[in-house]
Order: C-alpha cells, then structure tokens, then sequence
C-alpha cells in the first residue's frame, strides 16, 4: 500500500526537478556561447571521456545510426530517418558532440534519463570548473531577461495581432509575408502555398542578428526524438519589408481558430529582429511549435498544401479542379442574367415572385417568366431551365431560381451600392442629411435618410451636387428628439461621422423645425456645423396656402372649385358628359402640394364657357338628388358671376408663377444663391402683378362680356363705413371710393397679393442670412477690399476646423483676379469647377473647401417625396407584408438605379459563383 506524499514533499520535488532543467538549459547556452566564440575548436569533435561510459555509448550509437545506410526501424514514421519531411540526415563524425548530447538526454522524460543526465553534467562540470560557475550565474540573469523578453513579445504579439485585424491592405501574392493582407480570402491563400510550396527547393536568405551573426543550425533545424535525426523548421520564413520572422501557416490560418496562437510570430507584423541576438530565440521556436494553435494550422497549411501540389494533370484534384471551374463559368454566366433580371426588376419597382414557383407557370412572377422569355433566345438559360424542368424529386440541383436565392441577390446588389454610395460621401467628406416621414401601406411611419453632397465625377472630370437614398427606417416616435436620436443612429450604424456633417434639411413642421425642441435644434446641440436650411418647396407651398386664407372671397372661391370637382367625380355619367363638353378632366385641390392647385384652376379658366354648358346638361339630362342638383345649381350660379371670372384670371397667373418656380426648386441639384434668385424673381413678378389693377380688370371684363356676363362685382360685401367727405372733393369723387370695384380691391385683391409678397420675404429670411454668411465666395468679384474682412472672419470663426486665417488671404486674391480670370458671374458650383479645371486649388484650397460646403447645404426635401413614391410603387398592397431589409434594398436599387447600372458586380458574381460551385461538387 503506497503512502500518500505530502504537499511539502511534492513543492520540493518539484523544486529539485526545476532547478536540475535550470542548470541543463545554462549548460547547452554556455556550450553555444563557447562554440560561437571558437568556431576552430567547434568544428572538431572531443573524444570522449573514459571516465564517462555513459557518454561514450551515446556517442558511438549516434555516430553508428549516421554512418549506417539503413537506419534502425522505428514505430512513428515522422522520427524515421529515411521518412522525415526534409530527408535529411546529421553528419558524421565532427558535428555530433559531448555537450549535443546533453540537449539530447534532456528531451528524455524518465526518472533514468534524468539521472544519466546528472552523471553527464557532473562529468563536465569537473573538468570545467570554477570558471563555468562564474559563466552559469551570467546565464542565469541571461534566462531571466529571455523570459522577460518573452513575455514582452507575447504581448506584442497581442497587441500586433489587435492592429492587423482593423488594417486593410490590398490583397499582394507575394512570398513575403508583410505584404499578406490581414484577413486572407481562400483564393489569395490557395496563390501563396502554391508559390511558397513551389519555391522550396530554393534556398532561403535568412537576416543576421543585431551582433551581425547568421541564422544558426539550432534555429533552422529541430531535433527528433530519437535524436539521431535533424527536421528543417519550414514553417519559419523572413519578410525583407518588414525585417521580422513569420510563422507562415500561423499567419495564413491563424484568425480561423477560436484561439489563436499568442506568439508574435504569428502576427501580421511578426517578430522583428532589429534589437535581438539569435541565443534569445532558442527558446521561443521551440515554445512556439509545441502549441495547440500552431500544430492546428500546420496541419491545415500542409493539407492545403498537398491538395494545391497535387493538381497535375490526370490527377484526382486536378480533375475536380477542372471541374469546379467549369462550373464557376457557367454559373457565372447564369448568375450574370440572373443579376440583370434583379437590377431591372428592381429598378421599374416590380414585383419578383406570383402565386407558384413551378416553370412554365403563367402566375410564377415576373422574376421566372422574365428569365422563361430570355431562355428562348439565350441557349445557356435554355439549357439550365430546363434541367430544373426535369430534375427529379429527392435530387439536389443548384439552380438560383428559390426565393431565398432572390433575397440574396437583392440584398448583395443592394449592398454594393450603398457601399458605393458610403465611399462617394467619404471621398467628399462634407455632407447634409436630409430627412422626411410618411405613412405606408401597412400603417407604419417610414422615415426617409437622404445624404447631399458635393462629389467630384471621375469621368466629366468636374464636381456636382448628389443627393443620394441612404434607407428607410420605421419608427413610430415623432418627439423631436426622438427623430434626432434616430438620425444619429443611422449615421453610426453606417459608419458616417456626424462631426463631418455641415447642413441638416426638413420640412417646416414643428418638430423638425423648431428652434428648440426640433430635430435642427437637437443636432445642433451634437454639432454645431450642423447649418439648418428649411424646404424651399415646402415654403413656398405655405405662402400659396395662407395667400388663400387672406379673405372669404378667396377662400370660397377655392372651396367652389374643389366642389365642382366633387360633383363631377361622384358620377362616371357626369364625368363623360363634363369631358365631352370641355374635352379635359378636372383635378382634385391638395395642401400639401400647390402645384395641384394650378391644375385644378387651369382648366376651369381655360374653358368656363363650356364647364357653364357641361353644368347644364348635367341638371337636364342626368338623374340627381335633391341635394345634387342644389349643389349643381348653386355651382352654375357661382361661375356666372364677375368675381369668379376676376379670381380665376388672377389666381391663374399667381398660381403659374409659383409652379415654375416650385418645379426648379425641387431640383435635387439647386444650390441656394439660385433659389434665393428665384424667390427675388417671384416677388418681383407679384409686385408687379399687384399693380396692375386696371389690366386685370379690363382682361377679366372682356372674358365677362363674351360670356354674356355683366363685368360688376356683388354688391353682397360688408356694410362699409362713411367716410366724412372734405370740403373740396365732390360727391362723385366719395361715390367713386364707395364702388364695388373699389371694394373688391382694397379686401380681396390687395390683402392677398400682400399676404404673397411679404411671406416671400419673411419666410425666406433664412435663406437670406445663409447667403449672407457666405457672401465672401457667393459675391466673389463684386466685394470691396474694405468689406473682404468683415466678410470672412465670420465664417472662419464658424468653421475654424475647417478654415484658417489664410482663408481671408484667398478670397482678396481670387477676388482681385477675378474679372480677368474667369468668364462672366460664375455660380458656387461653376467656380468651384472652373477652378480645378485651371488647376488653381493648390492657391485657393480653402475657398473650394467653402464653396463645397456652401454648396452641401440642402435646398428642398423634395428627393424624400420622391423616395415616397417609389415607396407606394414597392411596398403596395399585395406587398404590405415586406419585410424593412428587403423594403430597404429594393428602394435603393430603384432610387439609385442610375449608379446601379454603373457598377461593376462581377467580382460579387465570381464569389457567389465560387461558393455555390465548391457546393454543388462536394454535394454531387
């Protein structure tokens, strides 16, 4: 019965164990130390001593294994001499010695070999000495630092390894490993092996150490554990670029593994031999190729290796090889049709899938029966069509065609283009965000994020102004700090720095709009570049409508045309007969869009005489009720009155004024002196039209008289008060002042065209403070010398992590030369071009940098009505029930179908082909 040992027992054991490998491992660095120092000594080798047999046999067996021509036969393959990786043998004679086999009995793991191993160093250090002392306790501080080292190196090797993984770098083939990328595809991995394992036969150049010492035997080679044979480390190799040491299949297969190897030779920098001996590395190879992690990937690199060498002709892999590639090709092919059914659907917003998935089905959807229509004139498609046809049940086949296989294709599309779109605003570096809300189809609040930015155009060679769809997004909240929180998110999740941001547009709701709680005011509060600039269209949409409210009269005058429509609407009997009368159709009034009121009033104008003709033959032909005949009657009696034709005369050229205007500003690419310009013309032209009074009213009276209708407004208005008439004015002149022309002038027709033009000028005041912020690049060549400061100090206080005081420098020198420089009074965006174009930023940097912002800045939220409508195109009702991801992709694929068309998917087409491929084989 065996008695337990204590644990003081065991801790000295232990202890006893550790310090005998201590004094070992001091032993065989002090032998490396001497050998280094007398390389003439080291090339002969000691006899060995008679007073140790132990030695003497360990000698004589090695030199016997060395010389023999078979080696002795062993159980593992790998330690064979004939069998090892590299076939190599040690040499007789001078290169096996006293002190090697020492490093070969301290492998040895039994209680016997540990004891031989005492007897030989006990032999040694007799005839050594003193002196080996005095060099044994300098080895020992030597091991401590090597441990220190080491441990320093791990964590390098942590920290390098945490670099290389944020660090992309282009994809280089190269048998030096710096210039590997961080994350290697299979194909560049499949390049490297080959090359590394082609060039094997070649010898490698290895560095000296930082003492100018080569790379020695001990660290090239590793014994077996027999230690009769030498195994060439060949998983070691040098990188020139970087001066360090890799481990090539640590590198290669290292980020596949739950955890990989910690040593720096597996990172992507190595371990760097500029301040290191050799002797320092002798413990680290070792470390290094014993662990878990390395013989993992080693196994891997070999494997990989052997599939990679094995490919020759007639072979098992290079038949496979063969037919894998055919397979790419063709799939290829097929996913290239395949892609352009995606990209057209996608683009005229049409529905993929029907009611079946089976060929030949008339409902399968648009996705199959547009690629069944292909198939006739296409032999590739005609062919793979139709071994789905005839593909039995329980087979497997990889045809593209499942739903799932579309989702994916719209899904990577539409991540190429928002990657492309990502990289477009990185390359710009300033933008605006522009976002809008509408309720779809299925009662959920879609949230539109538009990016606007100056982008320079690789092919025109000129910078423009680019809206482009970032996503939808369904949040319900409509907080104004809710909805900034939102945008915030969408930014980051995006990887768009909210810093770089210089503009924000809305419409002119409360909570988007409002100077505190609104979304401008809560980006504002993040960024304080963030620059507010309201909806031009939404603005001038709001001036029609209160010009509307000015009065009664104008108000029933709108509510009369809305209820013509009504009336006409609710038949299809009145609907033809109002159509074959007037030979148009009428239109319903909306708020939100003034540009419908123009065609609602338009055709009413254009055609009174034949709308008084088409409202009675509705009230003598068709079957109403009492209460739609009223309605007709009570119409018919409206527009037979001169104020109705005054107001439809005057609200047409109001209304067709601010359309035109409307349509340019909703340009995706209008910057803001240009809309300024365009608000400037149109309260001009109202001005204008406030003034000519006499010319209206002689134009709305001869249309009155052809009509038969008497040119005098109602006298139904307000009682009006008496005024005291003056000693020296006549009674005619009081009478005149009291007429119903008067009247209806001075309350119907002056309060609204007021309303016009003073909401043109308050409601636009933002507008003017921007343009007058940048009136240093706006008003280029027209400013004064004494003004060009007071300009500019301004705006690079605002922007001063944008601008410097050379700004101002700039603009005195692009404003001195500008007249003879540049051609006529060049718009932001034409300056900015015409200056590149003459290769002048180098001299007028931050002038540009002003100009591209300025011209960043958001002039309508028109691009969100418009993503709208692609909105109800893709999301309809037999579509209600799509899923955001899939919503979001197909709308970016149809907004920015232009980009889409530009871009190159044939790198995305290889690796989906690839991967379905390398499937289909391993299945088939």
């Amino acid at each position: 019965m065996s008695t337990q040992k204590s644990g003081h027992q065991k801790r000295k054991e232990k202890k006893e164990r550790e310090d005998r490998e201590r004094q070992s491992r001091q032993y065989v660095t002090q032998f490396f130390k001497k050998k280094d120092t007398d390389s003439a000594a080291a090339a002969h080798r000691r006899p060995p001593s008679p007073t140790c047999p132990v030695l003497v046999s360990a000698e004589q067996d090695a030199e016997s294994a060395l010389l023999s021509a078979s080696p002795p036969p062993t159980n593992d393959p790998v330690l064979s001499v004939s069998e090892t990786r590299e076939g190599q043998r040690l040499l007789p004679g001078k290169s096996v010695e006293v002190e090697e086999a020492v490093r070969i009995v301290e492998y040895e793991s039994t209680e016997g070999a540990l004891s031989v191993r005492e007897d030989i160093r006990r032999e040694e250090d007799e005839r050594t000495g003193e002196a080996m002392t005095a060099d044994s306790e300098e080895d020992e501080r030597t091991g401590e630092a090597m441990t220190a080292d080491s441990e320093e190196d791990e964590r390098t090797g942590e920290a390098m390894r945490a670099d290389s993984e944020e660090d992309e770098e282009e994809t280089v083939v190269s048998n030096d490993p710096g210039l590997w990328p961080a994350k290697i595809s299979n194909a560049d991995r499949e390049k490297i092996v080959e090359k590394i394992a082609s060039s094997k036969d070649k010898e490698q150049e290895m560095p000296h150490d930082s003492k100018g010492k080569a790379f020695p035997e001990y660290l090239k080679y590793t014994k077996s554990g027999n230690c009769r044979e030498k195994i060439k480390r060949d998983w070691v190799i040098y990188s020139q670029s970087t001066n360090a040491l890799f481990c090539i299949p640590c590198v290669l297969f290292g980020h596949e593994l739950k955890k990989p190897c910690m040593s720096a030779l597996s990172s992507q920098h190595g371990y760097t031999i500029k301040d290191i001996t050799w002797r320092r590395m002798y413990d680290k190879f070792p470390n290094h190729e014993s662990s878990k992690a390395h013989r993992e990937c080693y196994l891997k690199w070999k494997t990989l290796q052997q599939s990679v060498m094995a490919a020759v002709p007639g072979g098992i892999d290079s038949k496979l090889k063969k037919l894998i590639q055919t397979e790419i090709d063709k799939n290829r092919a097929i996913l290239k049709r395949i892609l352009d059914v995606t990209l057209f659907l996608a683009s005229r917003n049409l529905p993929f899938r029907g009611k079946t998935k089976d060929l030949g089905d008339i409902h399968n959807g648009n996705f199959l029966g547009t690629l069944e229509l292909l198939s006739h004139y296409d032999p590739l498609l005609n062919e793979h069509l139709q071994k789905v046809r005839d593909k039995k049940t329980g087979t497997r086949l990889t045809h593209y065609l499942s739903s799932d296989i579309q989702n994916e294709f719209i899904e990577l599309c539409g991540k190429r283009v928002l990657s492309s779109i990502l990289k477009e605003r990185e390359e710009s570096v300033y933008y605006s965000v522009i976002c809008d809300a509408t309720p779809d189809i299925s009662h959920t609040e879609q949230n539109v994020l538009l990016l606007r930015y100056v982008g320079f155009d690789q092919e025109n060679k000129k910078w423009e102004v680019v809206e482009r769809f970032l996503e939808f997004k369904n949040v319900h909240k409509k907080s104004g700090s809710e909805i900034a929180d939102m945008i915030v998110n969408v930014l980051n999740s995006h990887g768009i720095d909210l810093n770089d941001c210089r503009g924000q547009g809305y419409d002119n709701g409360a909570n988007m709009s409002g100077k505190i709680k609104g979304v401008q005011a809560q980006l504002l509060k993040k960024n304080k570049l963030a620059t507010f600039s309201p909806c031009a269209s939404h603005t001038l949409n709001l001036v029609g409508v209160h010009a509307a409210q000015s009065s009664p009269e104008v108000t029933n005058f709108f509510g009369f045309v809305n209820r013509l429509y009504a009336l006409v609407s609710a038949s299809p009997e009145r609907w033809a007969i109002y159509k074959a009368k007037t030979g148009c159709t009428l239109h319903r009034l909306s708020d939100t869009r003034w540009s419908a009121r123009v065609k609602a009033v338009q055709p009413i104008a254009k055609h009174l005489p034949s709308v008084l003709d088409a409202l009675d033959a509705i009230l003598s032909t068709c079957s109403l009720t009492p209460e739609a005949r009223s309605e007709a009657s009570g119409l018919k009696k409206y527009f037979e009155t001169f104020d109705t034709v005054f107001l439809l005369t005057v609200w047409v050229k109001v209304l067709q004024a601010i359309d035109k205007r409307n349509i340019i500003l909703q340009s995706g690419k209008l910057t803001l002196e240009t809309e300024a310009e365009n608000i400037r013309a149109l309260q001009e032209e109202m001005q204008h039209l406030r003034d000519e009074w006499e010319s209206l009213f002689s134009e709305a009276s001869l249309v009155a008289q052809q009509m038969s209708i008497n040119p005098l407004f109602r006298s139904g208005f307000s009682r009006q008060r008496k005024r005291k008439r003056f000693h020296d004015e006549t009674e005619v002149e009081g009478a005149r002042e009291h007429s119903e022309d008067t009247i209806f002038r001075n309350t119907v027709f002056l309060p609204m065209m007021d309303h016009i033009i003073n909401d043109l000028s308050t409601r636009f005041a933002t507008t003017a403070e921007i343009l007058d912020q940048f009136s240093a690049v706006v008003k280029m060549g027209q400013l004064r010398d004494d003004q060009i400061h007071s300009v500019c100090q301004p705006l690079i206080s605002k922007y001063n992590t944008d601008l410097t005081c050379e700004f101002e420098d700039e603009v005195r020198h692009l404003n001195s030369v500008y007249r003879a420089t540049f051609p006529g009074c060049l718009s932001p965006i034409d300056l900015l071009n015409s200056i590149y174009k003459m290769q002048l930023q180098s001299i007028f940097g931050q002038v540009c940098i002003v100009l591209r912002i300025f011209c960043t800045l958001p002039v309508t939220v028109a691009g969100g009505e418009r993503a709208f409508s692609k909105l109800k195109l893709i999301k309809d009702y037999l579509r209600s029930a799509m899923l955001q991801d899939r919503l979001c992709h197909l709308a970016i694929l149809s907004i920015e179908s232009e980009l889409a068309r530009k871009l190159n998917f044939d790198d995305l087409i290889h690796d989906f082909a690839s991967r379905k491929a390398r499937r289909w084989a391993i299945i088939k």
